[in-house]
């Protein structure tokens, strides 16, 4: 074998210019593959970096008739965990936000409000100090324990930080532990500290129809999902008969915390793994068709071979291991890409897509690597291999350097052709399907126009606006302030505003019919609004009024619902005048009755609030006044071009009303709409690369077949002209049978791409996986590509001078 490699290595270093062209092609297809893989690897394949991972799971409350993976109330999280055999530990917890420091120096940070039990469930015990305890969960205690990153980032790794106290939204918390160097949840999402939860939400612990909460556990040794799913449901089915007003028809299922955090995404990177694929097979048939017209050079060679007493085996050998060494470059090279590519993939890829920042290449990848150059050797190689250890010597050895080539060469040759130009349509048609799909999601109408709209997300610090009172009397004087600045046409605002990453439900009946009892209600998303906020957002309104100033505090109950709300819960009719009745939250809202009524004064348009991609669903808006929270979105619609005097302007006016509520700076509302693009416009654009390096690697494939053959055939077409036929008439022979082989493979990559594009359909919206416009528009741009690769070749036909080539043969 070691001799092998050594003529091989020869072999190939006579011919650098088909050596290096083969590597080249072989690094692309093979580099392409192990960085994707190395995505694959780190966000579906590897465990997640917590002890005995398998055992970690999600549980989630889902209400019939609607969407699954809702969250769920505290005491329903204690019932779960104090109730449960199959789980061994559970936690709960919901993000937040804080403002660390005071004045100049201070900073906002992202963390979790969580029960204790986070770091028994995870299994990790902290760097500095401690974690804290179930008593101080129920105990008005203020303690805080920091991650790694906070504690370096912000206290300069100071060693004495256990016991210190830092201010955390103006209330001061005592740290007791720093989680150790790589500690991170959720995963995927910033956290830099974690606070205890129920002194934070005092009062929403005690509501068991607030759903807030998610819930992470980890099963006992011996216990499986399927049997904590059915012993969870068993348990929720035991409290919807216990507690009817806020349970029923409320269950929770269990599924790995895995599978919970790679869902949403796996479908696209399987997807793109399976282009990258194809990209690696197109390489292939590229180096194949290479290897098949320089072994086609050397029949003279392998006949003297085999004359002298070679075998077919030795033969194959020796030409499998020239392919193994352009392969094995091929993957150094393809490792090369692949490192470089990770750094894009990193940089340019959507943030919901989990570790995806701990991409790196490791020891499976390599191995993978190394895998590919040895699938391409035995895919590239293997067939002209066979095809031409098997010679006539006496007519190999009589034809000399030129070689015959026979009609087996031709189908194979061809047949590679079609394979590429089928598996290129397949891309094609799976990027065109995905542009379209992204196109429709971008003209897809909000509802509103963000166009020189910006965002304020204003949050006061409980310690010090707890009281609605206060809440009110800060937003009051902020508004006119906000109005009155240079540039600024309208302000309002909303909590939560649409594309904010926040969602707000509430349950409610329609006055003067049955009542289902209250667990029987349903849910619509629940807006509160401030100042002009319907006009700063230019939501049109489409019957009564919008809110007014006197809709306060000491005013009838008013309400605003959208179209979507009136077409659901009214069949389209007019609901102006009517009463909705609310479900109050009775720990929030003590002094309230246990539903409120509020009249519909104004029916407003609907507007999306998650995703572009979802469709609107009922809303009612509620005025601040009668709805205060410390929490509000505020939105100005400017005439400016630029920001930066706006955000100065801005700041100042939030610290004249109070100099200690911390200013997060103007966020456009087109950049919170765009990251909701991120996804789709990362695999738009990933599958439109890979199909465009396809459809290149395929044109070369048609260009150096159709050029070979008619390097082949120069004795035939000097004949033919001899006899009389004209030039065009050998191009238009040339281009005729190159198209009868083009079109084969179009119509096998057609029929592929049907079957196959049925699978993404999770990945679109607004297109069908069989849009006959967009295989109509690939077909074209496929086959002007192969118009461009075969015409320069059967041009060179007209050109041959009969006498030389009779001379030449």
């Amino acid at each position: 074998m070691f001799t092998d490699l050594k003529y091989a290595l020869r072999m190939l270093a006579k011919a650098p210019a088909f050596t290096i062209i083969a590597i080249l092609t072989l690094a692309l297809g093979i580099g392409a593959n192990s960085a994707i893989f190395s995505v694959i690897d780190t966000v579906l394949l590897r465990p997640l970096p917590f002890p005995q991972p398998n055992q970690l799971i999600s549980v989630w409350s889902k209400v019939t008739n609607e969407s699954e993976k809702e969250t769920g109330s505290f005491l329903d999280y204690t019932d779960i965990r104090d109730q449960s055999q199959m789980i061994d530990s559970l936690f709960a917890y919901t993000r937040g936000a804080a403002v660390l420091g005071k004045g100049d120096d201070s900073h906002q940070v992202l963390g979790l409000a969580v029960m204790s039990d986070i770091f028994r469930v995870l299994d990790t015990r902290p760097f500095l100090g401690r974690t804290f305890t179930r008593e101080e969960e129920r105990a008005d205690s203020y303690v805080v324990v920091l991650t790694y990153e906070a504690w370096k980032r912000y206290f300069n790794s100071d060693p004495e930080i256990v016991g210190k106290q830092v201010l955390l939204s103006l209330r001061p918390y005592t740290v007791i532990g720093v989680m150790p160097a790589g500690f991170h949840y959720p995963i995927g999402v910033p956290c830099e500290y974690f606070q205890p939860l129920q002194p934070l939400v005092p009062d929403a612990v005690k509501d068991r129809g607030s759903h807030f909460l998610r819930f992470v556990g980890r099963l006992k040794d011996g216990a499986n999902v399927k049997q904590a799913s059915a012993e969870v449901a068993a348990i929720a089915a035991r409290l919807e008969k216990e507690y009817p007003d806020t349970n029923t028809a409320r269950s929770y299922y269990v599924i790995p915390l895995h599978e919970d955090l790679v869902g949403d995404v796996r479908p696209a990177l399987l997807t793109v793994l399976a282009a990258v694929f194809f990209v690696l097979l197109i390489a292939c048939a590229n180096v194949a068709n290479l290897l098949l017209a320089r072994a086609t050079q050397r029949r003279r060679e392998i006949a003297i071979r085999t004359a002298l007493g070679a075998s077919r085996a030795r033969i194959v050998r020796q030409l499998l291991a020239e392919g193994f060494i352009l392969a094995l470059i091929g993957a150094v090279g393809g490792l090369l890409l692949a490192w470089w590519g990770i750094d894009l993939l990193r940089l340019f890829g959507p943030a919901d897509v989990p570790r995806l920042d701990e991409t790196q290449i490791n020891s499976l990848v390599i191995v993978f690597t190394l895998g590919a150059a040895v699938f391409s050797t035995l895919l590239f190689a293997m067939l002209p291999a066979l095809q031409v250890s098997r010679p006539n010597v006496n007519e190999s050895l009589q034809e000399g350097d030129r070689g015959a080539v026979g009609p087996e060469s031709h189908r194979l040759r061809a047949l590679l052709v079609i394979a590429q130009v089928a598996l290129s349509m397949l891309l094609l048609a799976g990027a065109g399907l995905l542009i379209k799909s992204f196109g429709n999601l971008r003209n897809t109408n909000p509802g509103f126009d963000p166009t020189r709209v910006t965002m304020i997300d204003l949050s006061l610090p409980r310690s010090k606006y707890s009281d609605p009172l206060k809440q009110r009397e800060f937003f009051g004087r902020l508004g006119p302030k906000l109005r009155e600045l240079p540039g600024v046409d309208s302000a309002g605002g909303a909590m939560p505003l649409p594309f904010s990453n926040n969602d707000r439900a509430s349950s409610f009946w329609i006055s003067g019919r049955p009542d289902p009892g209250v667990g029987n209600h349903p849910n619509a998303s629940h807006l509160t609004i401030n100042g002009d906020y319907f006009r700063a957002m230019q939501i049109p309104l489409l019957a009564g009024r919008t809110f007014s100033p006197r809709d306060n505090k000491d005013s009838v109950l008013v309400v605003m619902v959208n179209e979507a709300f009136v077409r659901k819960f009214f069949n389209g009719g007019n609901a102006i005048g009517e009463h909705i009745l609310l479900d109050r939250d009775s720990v929030r809202e003590p002094n309230h009755q246990k539903q409120t009524a509020l009249e519909i004064v104004g029916v407003v348009g609907n507007t999306r609030h998650e995703s572009l991609a979802i469709e609107p669903i009922p809303e009612f808006y509620v005025p601040f006044e009668q709805d205060p929270d410390r929490r509000i979105h505020i939105v100005l619609r400017t005439s400016l071009e630029k920001l930066s005097g706006l955000e100065a302007a801005a700041r100042n006016a939030v610290h004249e009303v109070d100099s200690e509520v911390y200013f997060p700076g103007l966020t456009p509302l087109q950049q919170l709409i765009g990251t909701t693009l991120a996804q789709p416009r990362f695999n738009m654009m990933l599958l439109g690369c890979f199909a465009a390096v396809a459809m290149i690697l395929a044109a070369i494939g048609i260009y150096g077949v159709i050029a070979y053959t008619v390097a082949q055939r120069t004795k035939e077409i000097g004949i033919r002209m001899a006899l009389g036929a004209q030039k065009i008439d050998m191009m238009t022979m040339i281009m005729r049978q190159s198209f009868a082989i083009i079109g084969i493979g179009l119509l096998a990559g057609i029929f592929g791409a049907l079957a196959v594009t049925r699978l993404m359909s999770s990945l679109l919206y607004g297109v069908s996986a069989h849009d006959l416009s967009i295989y109509a528009i690939v077909t074209i741009i496929l086959s002007g590509a192969a118009l461009i690769a075969t015409y320069f070749p059967a041009r060179r036909a007209m050109a041959v001078d009969p006498m030389v080539a009779l001379r030449y043969e």
